[in-house]
């Protein structure tokens, strides 16, 4: 799998996913990356969007296409990063 972080286009971050059985884009907001996760380092961002696309890609069902755009913010995950992950791998996106 790899992951790219996309040029600034506003306040969040985004980063395009090409896995095995498509592509998508995630989008962090500026709050959640900033303000409640604490990311202080580009590098941290990118490393948490691979962590993302990891959990996104294990719970996913290869006979249907992902979302194009998977968007997480303060107002729809748990503050907590870790949490957000096991949630993730737990029970997948809700669409």
């Amino acid at each position: 799998m790899l992951v790219t972080a996309l040029p600034p286009s506003g306040n969040s971050s985004k980063f395009r996913v090409v896995a095995n059985h498509g592509e998508f884009t995630i989008a962090i907001s500026y709050t959640l990356r900033a303000k409640v996760w604490k990311f202080v380092a580009e590098e941290e961002e990118l490393s948490a969007a691979q962590e993302l696309a990891e959990a996104i890609v294990s719970r996913h069902d290869p006979t249907t296409a992902f979302k194009a755009l998977y968007i997480f913010a303060e107002h729809n995950v748990n503050p907590s990063f870790t949490a957000t992950i096991q949630q993730i791998r737990k029970e997948g996106i809700k669409a």
